[in-house]
């Protein structure tokens, strides 16, 4: 392993070096240094011009920082983003450059990127780091299980930007809705099931989802059981055990995934399908709420609301477009409004072998 390990590393380095000999200088003041997710000093390169985010959470977050035009590689998470691409077209000239768990490090280094950011799924694979590594510039590694930690995450993000205001301004917006979700929710009896991409995927104690649902209230069923087959850093459940939790309503992040709960014949059974108590989460730049979403704080409102119609007093299209306003200076239409709270067809569908449904 050592030596092949080795090997890949000969193997990058002098392409490295010979793409370093066709970078453009950028002039910088000097660089700034930042503790990562995992803990890592990192010295960031002052002011980058391009800039690589293997790390789907970041890709919309540096958008946000006003950075977006500075993004030359991405996931292709953020490149079936239509919303992200309205917000942001010179993203279309973006490579993406991870698909399937594995880097194209030659197209990051044609891109004379100047800094990286990645997860922890990149950093603890001894092969994709190891190519990372031999690219020969900075990178931060972005991760996080909770909600302090993502706010930490954006933090992280805005301090090595240069763009600490505008991060500061997005934690305590998530901050302010999670004090209003208190006020609004006294308890609820709404047993609630959470279908995360896959009809029979959901929540686990201790999972972001679980986090964010908790805030609103609702008695999420698949806490309540032992009885979940987890693969890694998602859980899987089963018609059968959905039929034994009989929930009250179910929600559900994937477009298309409430369609196929309401018409398939097996499901018919449950007394939430029968009354059409089948919800689409809205989907934006991202799926709200999912693992990887930075719209988060929308999706507690929408689902305050869902629970609470009588005392919320929330405005989701209010909210809708002040949220893509404040964030974005992107002013939501009618038509893209509808778009978000339908969901439907807001990201393009997966084309070869991409992967992105985690």
């Amino acid at each position: 392993m050592k030596r092949f390990a080795a090997l890949a590393l000969a193997l990058f380095i002098p392409f490295a070096s010979l793409c370093a000999c066709t970078v453009k200088p950028v002039q910088t003041k000097g660089s700034i240094t930042v503790k990562d997710s995992v803990g890592r000093e990192v010295s960031v390169p002052d002011n980058p011009q391009s800039i690589c985010t293997l790390c789907p959470f970041s890709g919309p977050v540096i958008v946000m920082l006003g950075l977006g035009e500075r993004i030359t590689s991405f996931t292709n998470n953020a490149a079936r983003s239509k919303l992200l691409m309205q917000i942001c077209p010179s993203l279309s000239n973006a490579a993406v450059v991870k698909n399937s768990g594995s880097v194209n490090a030659e197209e990051i280094l044609a891109r004379n990127t100047d800094l990286i950011i990645i997860n922890s799924g990149v950093y603890y694979s001894d092969t994709e780091r190891k190519k990372i590594e031999a690219i020969g510039k900075p990178f931060i590694v972005i991760d996080y299980d909770t909600i302090d930690d993502q706010l930490k995450a954006v933090e992280i993000l805005g301090k090595a930007l240069e763009r600490e205001k505008k991060a500061n301004e997005y934690i305590s917006y998530f901050k302010s809705v999670t004090e209003k979700a208190k006020q609004i929710a006294k308890g609820t009896d709404i047993r609630l099931y959470h279908s995360v991409n896959e009809a029979v995927r959901t929540d686990y104690k201790g999972s972001y989802c679980a986090e964010w649902i908790a805030l609103t209230g609702a008695e999420n069923v698949s806490l309540m059981d032992s009885g979940l087959s987890i693969e890694g850093d998602k859980a899987y459940t089963t018609l059968e055990q959905i039929y034994v939790w009989n929930p009250d309503i179910i929600i559900c992040n994937e477009s298309m995934v409430d369609d196929y709960i309401l018409s398939d014949p097996k499901w018919k059974g449950l007394s939430c399908v029968q009354s059409k108590q089948v919800y689409q989460i809205p989907i934006g730049i991202t799926r709200w709420g999912h693992p990887s979403s930075f719209e988060t704080p929308l999706a507690i409102l929408w689902l305050l609301n869902l629970l609470y119609p009588d005392t919320s007093e929330i405005d989701m299209n209010y909210e809708i477009i002040d949220f893509y306003k404040k964030f974005f200076d992107y002013t939501i239409s009618n038509e893209w409004l509808e778009a978000i709270i339908d969901g439907s067809e807001m990201r393009e569908p997966r084309t070869g072998n991409r992967e992105d449904a985690a």
